[in-house]
């Protein structure tokens, strides 16, 4: 005969198990758009990847008998890159790079680095990093060997990266020397360097961030203390900025990330503000999404971002240790 001790246990572990199917069991679906109802929404909330625990199955067994789990988990991201269906995220806690395939539902380290900060990649499979503890910036493929690398004694702390396929180029932000360095991304030879220190036009105050205009092949730089971003041809020459220092919308505070959609509009992740704002090419605020928080469209200190060629929106969430993912939503009318 069972003891009542026997029974109760019995019964706890039962318990626990129909929790446990209950905290998986799927639930209804929400969906957060920006701007909310009754407005058109114009941004909409995809997911967050956080590493393999988006795509393993939990193991209740394991769970229930406190065994521990080996997991592959962003610790403080920073860049982020994205092609088809894989993302692409640089770690500067572990100097590596993150590459979340969404198809094999897995997630793989490659590469190891001095001091990892950002990543691109090219038509050809290359993934570019730049290594500002190693002045460089290297190629490396999805395995993580080493192609080549450019900028030695030419780069003394890079950051940002962006290519522009069309003219064969890498773009570097040299945030030590504050200015932009342009290399031929086949020979790395150096073609130009964009700007120097100072707050004029087309001069820098520890620049971070840049993209590139798939529309006409304009660079967008982030110029993070002088609290704006400016807009370049591709060839260097100075077209405009827009911001200031302040917390109103459409200021800057701590512009990080920087990205283009398919029509032009530029979307800027402020750490200060935990959101990223998005500008027409005036720099006129058109919207903001998120606040501080955890939840879906909200932000802990948003880094790096990111928007591909279907106008997926990358951004990247640091101390919520996370990518998310928008769309930017188009209408026919527009």
């Amino acid at each position: 005969m069972q003891t009542e001790t026997g029974k109760l246990g019995v019964k706890c572990f039962i318990l626990a198990i129909a929790f446990l199917l209950a905290s998986c069991a799927p639930k209804k679906e929400e969906v957060w758009v920006w701007p909310p109802p009754p407005e058109k929404p114009r941004i909409k909330y995809i997911a967050s990847y956080r590493g393999e625990t988006d795509f393993k199955k939990v193991d209740i067994l394991g769970a229930l008998l406190g065994e521990p789990a080996v997991k592959i988990e962003l610790m403080k991201p920073y860049g982020v890159w994205a092609k088809g269906e894989k993302i692409y995220v640089v770690d500067t806690a572990f100097n590596t790079v993150f590459i979340f395939d969404l198809k094999e539902e897995e997630v793989k380290l490659v590469g190891r680095f001095m001091g990892a900060v950002n990543i691109a990649g090219d038509n050809k499979g290359r993934l570019w990093v730049s290594d500002a503890k190693g002045g460089m910036v290297y190629a490396i493929d999805e395995e993580g060997k080493f192609l080549m690398g450019i900028g030695k004694n030419k780069l003394k702390r890079p950051t940002g990266l962006a290519i522009d396929e069309k003219r064969n180029r890498i773009y570097v932000v040299d945030t030590g020397e504050h200015n932009v360095k342009v290399f031929d991304i086949e020979s790395g030879k150096l073609i130009m360097t964009i700007g120097k220190r100072g707050s004029a036009d087309g001069e820098f105050n520890y620049p971070t961030n840049i993209a590139v205009d798939r529309r006409n092949g304009n660079i967008v730089v982030v110029d993070t203390f002088n609290f704006r971003i400016q807009i370049f041809t591709p060839e260097g020459k100075f077209i405009r900025k827009f911001g200031q220092a302040g917390n109103r919308p459409g200021d800057f505070y701590r512009p990080k990330g920087v990205g283009i959609d398919s029509e032009g509009h530029i979307y800027v992740a402020d750490a200060a503000f935990d959101n990223f704002q998005i500008f027409d090419q005036e720099g006129r605020l058109l919207l903001f999404v998120g606040h501080a928080g955890s939840g879906p469209g909200q932000f802990h200190l948003p880094a790096g971002l990111y928007i591909d060629e279907n106008d997926r929106i990358y951004v990247v969430d640091q101390f919520n240790r996370r990518v998310q993912v928008f769309q930017y939503i188009k209408y026919p009318e527009d």
